[in-house]
């Protein structure tokens, strides 16, 4: 066994459970066998048996042995010539990549740049192809579920019993079975319909999952024509149809758990909350543009003016709150959606 030239590296042993650091000498042999020398204690071993840590930057490395103990070195160029001489599988392994990274700025920007990308990809679409795959594959026990205790919770939290008179609800209602007569999704789900009166929520109507219809007093106020109704019934149904509302809590809870892998377990309303919330509303979007699409469908097939939707959107907006900025918007443009329902004229 000889020596070899420059085959020494100077440090410091840490015993295991002491704390006491010890000066030392670490020599290591073409054999792959170590001697780790201190003024009164000798190790040897064989580099196999040996965990060295990886080089960042210039830090300090550790060499950790079986037992425990611990020899650590600044002279990071010196660990890496005995990894080369004697352990050359390490030298192409993670570690070594590890290292040129941290050496190459333009190698960490361009990965950066690529793991963006990636991401990217990956949120834009493959995972609401995902989404979407797993939202048409629940079964529809679990949608009456969902819708039932969305019910629950909002009766409890917004709504209250329905101040209409008797003859304006059969009236809607009447419209309404005539509108479901005329939709082919008619036998795939049970389409019913709900009245509530709130002072919190104002004018409004939508759809659960299981095909629920929930349509407020001060949305029913400002219907003047049936097909003002079915306007907004044909949207509201294509959120059913489109299984648009299970993929919402998919796209919820599935970008919580990206951000939480990506940013760690605590994050941050002020750095990723509004990203994750532009995100969703970003999903939101579409699906309204996608409910707006199947709504003017069904008005070209049944000959319904586009206008009664634009009147009925019209007197909604003197009523609901101001707009919020696109980006943070769920909705598409009041000026995108007014113009696609005019467009049936043409």
């Amino acid at each position: 066994m000889t020596l070899i030239s420059g085959s020494n590296i100077k440090g410091t042993l840490y015993n295991k459970g002491i704390s006491t650091p010890h000066a030392a000498t670490l020599y290591y042999f073409d054999n792959g066998d170590i001697i780790i020398e201190t003024e009164s204690t000798t190790k040897k071993l064989h580099i196999s048996y040996l965990t060295i840590s990886p080089r960042v930057a210039n830090t300090q490395r550790q060499i950790t042995m079986p037992d425990g103990d611990m020899f650590t070195t600044k002279d990071n160029n010196a660990v890496d010539a005995m990894i080369a001489k004697i352990s050359p599988k390490q030298k192409n392994t993670v570690h070594s990549l590890l290292y040129y990274l941290e050496s190459h700025v333009t190698a960490i920007v361009a990965l950066i740049a690529v793991s963006i990308i990636i991401v990217f990809i990956f949120i834009k679409f493959i995972f609401p192809a995902i989404v979407t795959h797993i939202a048409f594959s629940v079964p529809t026990s679990t949608l009456h579920l969902i819708s039932e205790k969305t019910i629950e919770y909002l009766d409890k939290q917004f709504f209250t019993q329905t101040q209409l008179p008797q003859t304006r609800i059969h009236t809607i209602k009447t419209q309404f079975k005539e509108f479901i007569a005329t939709i082919p999704e008619k036998n795939k789900y049970t389409f019913t319909l709900y009245f509530r009166h709130s002072n919190l929520i104002g004018p409004n109507a939508f759809a659960l999952p299981d095909g629920t219809f929930i349509i407020t007093d001060d949305f029913v106020t400002l219907i003047q024509h049936k097909h003002e109704l079915f306007t907004i019934l044909a949207h509201e149904t294509a959120h059913v149809v489109y299984r648009h509302g299970v993929r919402n809590i998919l796209l919820n809870s599935g970008l919580l758990v990206i951000a939480i892998a990506i940013f760690g377990d605590v994050v941050s309303t002020t750095t990723i909350g509004l990203p994750l919330l532009l995100i969703h509303n970003g999903y939101s979007r579409e699906f309204e543009r996608q409910a707006d699409s199947f709504a003017i469908d069904y008005c070209k097939k049944h000959h319904i003016s586009g206008k009664h939707f634009v009147n009925l959107y019209k007197r909604l907006q003197q009523k609901a709150p101001v707009n919020v900025p696109s980006l943070l918007s769920t909705h598409p443009s009041d000026e995108e959606r007014l113009a696609s329902f005019m467009a049936i004229e043409k």
